[in-house]
């Protein structure tokens, strides 16, 4: 079993696959910004009124996050070679133009949904992109496996938003 499918703190993990408590602590807390407006906006579908404001606000928050899901890449590049390779800060870049088109989506058209469909393309291909760098270690172990659980919460969040706002 390759080690970035391991489950986070398993006794057969090298200090190079387990991920840092402090990682995942953060990265779960991370986490609780998607998933608040997914409640608020259940409390909206149950008091029969628009949830405009958490939606924005899911918006807002998730394309900080693949904004912020870029950066990582950028940095990772420029650390680890003499001369950064082109491609790769391209690369670097395209989160936050799609979260800057999910958000211009949103709040110029109106259109939420097709909003957070953007930011679950961008989120799932950031996630294949890291983890696909980790297994061949571009990337730490760790943290492939890292982006596995927070891409998972994340993207279920954005999906969740889409079904409940497709309800009320």
């Amino acid at each position: 079993m390759p080690a970035w499918s391991l489950p986070p703190y398993s006794n057969a993990m090298s200090d190079k696959t387990k991920i840092p408590a402090s990682a995942l602590y953060f990265g779960l807390a991370g986490l609780l910004p998607f998933w608040a407006p997914v409640a608020a906006s259940l409390w909206s579908l149950s008091a029969d009124r628009s949830n405009a404001a958490e939606a924005w606000i899911f918006t807002l928050y998730a394309g900080l996050i693949l904004t912020f899901l870029g950066g990582v890449r950028w940095g990772a590049e420029i650390v680890q070679q003499d001369k950064p390779d082109g491609r790769v800060l391209a690369l670097s870049i395209a989160p936050s133009l799609i979260a800057l088109l999910a958000g211009l989506v949103h709040f110029l058209a109106g259109a939420a949904v097709a909003a957070w469909l953007l930011l679950i393309i961008g989120l799932f291909l950031q996630y294949r992109w890291d983890t696909n760098s980790a297994r061949s270690t571009v990337l730490p172990i760790w943290y492939g496996r890292l982006r596995v659980i927070l891409s998972v919460g994340a993207i279920s969040a954005c999906a969740a938003m889409v079904v409940i706002t497709r309800l009320i």
